[in-house]
């Protein structure tokens, strides 16, 4: 994300380079912008993506580009240490259809992450071939969260590391 950011210190879902979403934004109105999920990629702000909803995701669009993840980089609120992420899945798929989602990491129990202002990083556990690239991958909590909660989810950002296509 920060090689597609560039020298620029915009979001890069406000110049259209990548698109992010999820299955549910907790108050996402135009009057509480600090829960839109691309905040996740605006990694200089407080701001973050707060979603509620059992098997809550966020995903990533790299809309003509493609990738081949290798890691990821979690960054948690800095406001409170509930709904951070503790179960999750990383899925990749390049029709983005239901049926198309292929898992390639999968946690369960982790603590690095569970209270404020924490960071971490995570190899994917499944190595992908030299030709395997994704147009969309997608963080999917599939479990509780830090604090016991099975409907909420909230991260200050989340980062993919890994070989791009442009």
């Amino acid at each position: 994300i920060h090689h597609l950011q560039g020298s620029e210190k915009t979001n890069i879902c406000d110049r259209e380079i990548i698109n992010v979403t999820s299955s549910s934004c907790l108050t996402c109105s135009i009057w509480v912008s600090n829960y839109w999920p691309k905040n996740a990629v605006d990694f200089d702000s407080n701001n973050y993506f707060e979603g509620g909803r059992n098997n809550i995701w966020i995903k990533y669009d790299f809309k003509e580009k493609k990738i081949r993840p290798t890691r990821y980089s979690i960054k948690t609120r800095n406001d409170d240490d509930n709904q951070n992420p503790v179960n999750w899945l990383i899925e990749v798929s390049n029709t983005d259809k239901d049926d198309d989602w292929r898992i390639i990491d999968s946690r369960t129990g982790v603590t690095s992450v569970s209270k404020r202002n924490q960071s971490d990083t995570f190899d994917i556990s499944t190595r992908l071939s030299d030709n395997e690239y994704y147009r969309y991958i997608r963080f999917r909590c599939n479990g509780h969260t830090s604090g016991g909660s099975y409907g909420c989810l909230a991260i200050s950002s989340l980062e993919y590391f890994g070989y791009l296509i442009e």
